[in-house]
């Protein structure tokens, strides 16, 4: 199963897997950075992932779903939320499947489980998220790639858990 994974951001990392054991293939791109126009992001991005399914031909699409937090402000959300939407409707556009990974499923599938720190759980930092993929032997040039390995690694476990 061949899946193309995504962690959409205004810096978008996303990894290709020729399969479950196969070596990623990896990168990262910026969309615009006009504050306000949504188009031109959504545009950008989707051309972008276009181009990727074209360059990788993937059976499956997946990405992050994006991470709210109370301190985020309301255009966040939306260019947040306009993106993994972009991608979606170009896996559906394609008849390609399409998963959204929760996020803390993106990090203990390469750092495994929320553990305990100081009485509060806590989830891998982008950080740790980079030594565990650098750890699997792939070559990450950022955090963005390195969430987008974990979306593929958890997408890659949800598909052999699936009833054949």
């Amino acid at each position: 199963m061949r899946v193309l994974a995504f962690d959409a951001s205004s810096t978008t990392g996303w990894a290709f897997f020729a399969g479950p054991r196969a070596r990623p293939h990896l990168g990262s791109f910026d969309l615009p950075s006009t504050a306000a126009d949504y188009g031109a992001r959504s545009l950008a991005m989707q051309r972008q992932v276009s181009k990727l399914i074209d360059d990788h031909g993937p059976e499956v699409i997946a990405f992050e779903a994006p991470i709210f937090l109370p301190r985020d402000r309301w255009h966040t959300r939306r260019l947040l939320t306009s993106l993994v939407v972009v991608i979606e409707l170009v896996a559906c556009a394609r008849g390609l499947r399409c998963i959204e990974v929760d996020p803390s499923v993106t990090k203990a599938s390469l750092c495994g489980p929320r553990r305990k720190v100081g009485g509060k759980f806590r989830a891998a930092s982008k950080d740790e998220m980079m030594i565990a993929a650098v750890n699997m032997g792939w070559s990450v040039a950022n955090d963005h790639e390195a969430d987008a390995c974990g979306v593929a690694t958890a997408t890659f476990a949800h598909l052999q858990r699936e009833p054949a």
